[in-house]
């Protein structure tokens, strides 16, 4: 991270899709997929050690303000399916980098509770950042690689076409 950029790290389901729909706001500079929040070290698919999938998203916060950030991670995923619905790998968790961000996260999921966006209350975690495991080189930028290779996760009107929701 260089002094223009902040970097945020967020888990909202699986990873690949994260990593797509999170790279399009204005204001993204990088993302990376990977591993964060668990117990040891060099976590797979297959052996998380409690780790979720995560989205390490680097952003210029002239540009993109971390409030906004979290804007679009609240409406890409269902931050009201807990562990025992989604997987603790899948579960919902923003892993803050600073107290600021530990304060607009907090504000955030206050407003995205009385929006009534989502069906039930967030579960969606806070928790401070720690160890980054990046995923291997085949599980980075997968869907800009393979649009059709995994379904998303919510209908779409693209269901009905056979397009990609991810074209």
């Amino acid at each position: 991270m260089d002094d223009n950029t902040e970097t945020a790290v967020l888990a909202g389901g699986c990873a690949w899709i994260m990593q797509q729909l999170l790279r399009h706001p204005e204001g993204v500079v990088s993302t990376r997929t990977g591993f964060m929040g668990g117990y040891g070290e060099n976590p797979t698919e297959e052996n998380s050690m409690g780790h979720a999938e995560v989205v390490e998203v680097v952003f210029d916060p002239s540009r993109l303000t971390y409030r906004g950030l979290l804007e679009v991670f609240f409406q890409v995923h269902r931050p009201d399916l807990d562990e025992n619905v989604v997987g603790s790998l899948y579960r919902s968790e923003v892993f803050c980098t600073s107290p600021e961000q530990r304060r607009v996260a907090e504000e955030m999921i206050r407003d995205v509770d009385a929006s009534g966006h989502w069906l039930g209350r967030t579960v969606t975690k806070i928790s401070e950042a720690g160890v980054f495991w990046e995923m291997g080189p085949e599980d980075q930028d997968y869907l800009l690689r393979f649009p059709h290779g995994c379904k998303p996760p919510f209908p779409t009107q693209d269901d009905r076409s056979g397009k990609s929701a991810f074209d």
